[in-house]
């Protein structure tokens, strides 16, 4: 998990209702549902707050009054590692505090007080409270606006990875390490790939960099990160926030951007927190990063199953412009090692595998889950080692002196 916090002073030009546009809308909204019969007081005020919402430039106007606000936010978004000493590739947008949804969620905390009071008074020109959509709508909405003139200034950042590792009882628990930024690109439409170092000397897991060129139509997907929605639901523990989220889908599309480079359409669930976050082939390489979704304009609403992905062949770019060499990990070597000797029910093998990826670096992601699960294996007695192994070296040994004396002997009654 990518931690990006911003902390400093935002300004923006307070917006006012036009009220002529308002009451004209107001107007239609009722007259529409009186022709139709369908006239409700709730009703009209659902409609009309939803025609609001989705068209508020033509029912807010820029005041002349400037307001400034202090800011101290903390983005996520997902990333990966490259290299054992902490090479980091995540999207830009999850580091640039002036990418566009960066700034609307700028303004929706540091405006937050502002926005609360203009639902108030809604909530009193309609007589009832504002349900969760609606105010959900009205606050996206009234950021959004808020955005289209929100100047940073004067803004501190920091960067922190955020690792799952194993804590007491085989549960995930976050380790946090610093970071400093290396070189970024531009957000959406533009090559959105940032590159983070972690200050923290260690010996990461690392992942493979595979090769978007060979995935096709159909191949299968799977995106590894954030979201935030299940990451920080309310329901679910703060344990768990530092638990990865794993979806799979297909390869929908091949697509050139305008500027003519190409990206990857996915139907794998992807959303806000999984951006940065690495697509995977089914061999565990990364062929590119989880970057943007679709919006549906009229409900105002993401579109599932309309996803993109940058492709890592324009990661690369980046990797050779910070002058990155990508490389696989020695414990992350002995770990992938490991697992192919737990596929295979070699339980004693994998153990010792297991033990010295623990030795090397206690915190490594799961490690003790595995431990565990192949401790159980071996006391089961399902571990499938070759135990004959040496019979079959001398047997084979036996056979090779079989044929020498046979060859001898042969040998000798030709001669005779």
């Amino acid at each position: 998990m990518i931690l990006a916090k911003f902390k400093g002073t935002v300004t923006a030009i307070q917006p006012i209702v036009d009220e002529a546009g308002a009451g004209e809308l107001a107007s239609a909204i009722r007259q529409e549902l009186e022709n139709a019969g369908t006239f409700t007081t709730d009703l009209f005020w659902s409609t009309y707050i939803k025609a609001f919402c989705q068209n508020i430039d033509k029912y807010m106007t820029r005041g002349t009054e400037k307001i400034s606000k202090q800011l101290d936010i903390t983005m996520v978004g997902s990333g990966f590692i490259v290299t054992p000493d902490g090479y980091v590739i995540t999207n830009a947008h999850v580091v640039d505090e002036n990418d566009e949804s960066t700034k609307q969620s700028f303004a929706e905390q540091a405006f937050q007080e502002i926005m609360e009071n203009d639902s108030k008074e809604i909530e009193k020109s309609m007589g009832r409270k504002l349900t969760e959509d609606e105010r959900k709508d009205l606050t996206t909405a009234n950021s959004w606006y808020f955005s289209q003139t929100l100047e940073v200034e004067r803004i501190d950042k920091e960067f922190s990875v955020v690792i799952g590792i194993s804590g007491k009882g085989g549960k995930i628990e976050p380790m946090h390490v610093p970071a400093k930024l290396v070189t970024q690109g531009a957000a959406i439409p533009g090559k959105d790939v940032a590159i983070l170092k972690l200050t923290k000397k260690h010996e990461y897991p690392t992942i493979r960099v595979g090769d978007d060129k060979e995935m096709r139509v159909g191949d299968q997907v799977y995106a590894i990160g954030y979201p935030a929605v299940a990451t920080f639901h309310p329901l679910i523990s703060e344990e768990s926030i530092s638990e990865a989220t794993l979806t799979r889908g297909l390869v929908s599309a091949k697509k050139n951007m305008k500027d003519g480079w190409e990206v990857l359409q996915t139907d794998a669930s992807i959303t806000h927190g999984n951006s940065g976050g690495p697509v995977l082939n089914e061999y565990g390489e990364v062929i590119g990063l989880a970057t943007f979704g679709s919006i549906d304009y009229q409900r105002n609403a993401e579109v599932q199953g309309m996803n993109f992905i940058v492709p890592v062949t324009i990661v690369k770019e980046f990797i050779r412009k910070a002058k990155i060499e990508p490389e696989m990990s020695d414990i992350s070597l002995d770990f992938e090692e490991a697992l192919d000797l737990f596929d295979e029910e070699r339980y004693k093998k994998a153990l010792e595998k297991f033990d010295a990826v623990k030795e090397n670096n206690g915190s490594f992601p799961f490690i003790d889950k595995y431990i565990k699960e192949t401790e159980d294996k071996i006391d089961r007695g399902l571990d499938k080692e070759p135990k004959d192994m040496t019979m079959y070296y001398y047997i084979g040994g036996g056979a090779l002196v079989l044929i020498l004396l046979l060859f001898l002997i042969f040998r000798k009654r030709k001669k005779a």
